[in-house]
C-alpha cells in the first residue's frame, strides 16, 4: 500500500502530473541559489518540523519559501528524493562526505526513517588503509550528529585494531594531508583504549607469525615469548621445524664469566599432511642455536598453531629423546 502511495508522490513531482508545486526550497551555495519545488502536504507527513512550518502557528515570514544557507543543494535534491521515492536512491555511489551532508538535513527536519537509510549506506561504505584517516577526519568534522558520526568512528577504530592484530603501523603513515593529523592522533588514542586480542593460534600479540625469532638478549623481557615445546619455526628456505626440546641446561656457557653465549633449542623436521596434520621426520633433528646469525622465524599458521603434544618426542628412560614414540602423523590428537 505504501509502496503504491510513493509511486503515485513520484509523478507528482513532474509538471505533467497535474499537481502543481506549492512550496520552494531556495539554497544558497557558493555565492548563488539554487530553486528545488516541492508540495508542502507530502513534506508534512513524513517531518514533523515541515508539518509545523507549513501548518502550525508558524509567525513571520513566508510558508511557501523555506531557505537554506548550511547545506548544498545536491544534498536538499537528495532529501527529496528519499521523501518521494524511497528507494533506488543510488546513494552508494555517493560520496562519504555527501551522506554526512544528507544526514544533517535528516536531522534538521526529522524525516521519517532518513537517518536509518543514512546510517545503513555509511555502514555498507568500505574503509582501507588508504582512507581510514580521512573517514575519521569527516566523522569528527560533523560530530554534532552525534549517532552517526560515532558510528563511524567506531566502524575506524574496529577496522584498525583488526589491522593491528598482525601488522605493525606506523600512524603518521597513514594520512598525506596535514588537516588530518589530529584525527590521526584521535584514532591513535581511540585504538589505545581498545582491548586487543591476542592471535588465536600463537596467543600473542601482536600475531608473532613471520616475525625473526630474536638472539639471547631477549631473555630477561617478561613480554616477549619463550620457544615452548610444541612451537613451529621456520627458517630462512621456508622448511618448518617443530622445538621439542628446550632446558636449561641446553644453554652453552661458552660467555666465560660474563653468562651464557647462546640459547639452543632442539627441534624436528616438520611436514605437514594434506589435511593439515604435522608429521615429525624421524632422524631429522637439527639443533637451532639463537645467535650464531641463522635466521629463524615464528610460524603460528601451519596447522592452527603450536603442535599438539601428542605429535612430539619424549625422553625415555636414559634421558634420551625418543626415536619412536609419539611422532606418527597418523596418531590423532586429544
Amino acid at each position: 500500500m505504501w509502496s503504491s502511495i510513493k509511486q503515485n508522490w513520484s509523478t507528482a513531482r513532474d509538471s505533467s502530473s497535474g499537481v502543481p508545486t506549492d512550496v520552494t526550497f531556495e539554497v544558497q551555495e557558493r555565492g548563488g541559489i539554487y530553486e528545488v519545488k516541492a508540495h508542502k502536504y507530502y513534506l508534512a507527513l513524513v517531518s514533523p518540523v515541515f508539518k509545523t512550518h507549513f501548518f502550525g502557528p508558524f509567525l513571520g515570514g513566508n510558508k511557501d519559501i523555506v531557505k537554506i544557507d548550511d547545506a548544498p543543494v545536491e544534498a536538499v535534491k537528495a532529501m527529496l528524493d528519499y521523501i518521494y521515492l524511497g528507494q533506488e536512491l543510488g546513494w552508494e555511489i555517493k560520496t562519504l562526505e555527501e551522506m554526512f551532508e544528507i544526514a544533517c538535513l535528516a536531522d534538521k527536519y526529522d524525516v521519517v526513517g532518513m537517518m536509518e537509510t543514512v546510517k545503513d549506506c555509511v555502514e555498507k561504505m568500505p574503509i582501507s588503509l588508504d582512507s581510514v584517516v580521512e573517514t575519521a577526519h569527516i566523522a569528527d568534522k560533523f560530530s554534532f550528529i552525534g549517532e552517526l558520526s560515532e558510528l563511524l568512528l567506531s566502524k575506524c577504530t574496529k577496522f584498525l585494531s583488526q589491522v593491528l592484530c598482525s601488522h605493525v603501523l606506523d600512524f603518521s603513515g597513514l594520512f598525506s594531508k596535514s588537516e588530518f593529523a589530529s584525527s590521526a592522533a584521535m584514532l591513535h588514542s581511540l585504538v589505545l583504549k581498545v582491548d586487543l586480542p591476542d592471535c588465536s593460534n600463537c596467543d600473542h600479540f601482536p600475531c608473532l607469525h613471520g616475525q625473526l625469532v630474536p638472539d639471547e638478549s631477549w631473555a630477561d623481557d617478561p613480554d616477549y615469548p619463550c620457544l615452548d615445546r610444541g612451537c613451529l619455526l621456520t627458517d630462512e628456505d621456508g622448511g618448518h621445524w617443530t622445538v621439542f626440546g628446550y632446558e636449561p641446561g641446553d644453554m652453552f656457557f661458552n660467555g666465560g664469566s660474563e653468562g651464557p653465549g647462546e640459547f639452543v633449542y632442539f627441534a624436528r623436521k616438520t611436514t605437514f599432511t594434506t589435511d593439515g596434520k604435522p608429521h615429525l621426520i624421524k632422524d631429522e633433528d637439527v639443533q637451532i642455536v639463537l645467535g650464531d646469525g641463522a635466521c629463524i622465524y615464528f610460524d603460528c599458521k601451519k596447522c592452527d598453531g603450536a603442535v599438539p603434544a601428542v605429535h612430539l618426542p619424549k625422553r625415555d628412560a636414559m634421558n634420551m629423546w625418543d626415536t619412536e614414540g609419539n611422532t606418527d602423523s597418523n596418531t590423532d590428537s586429544d
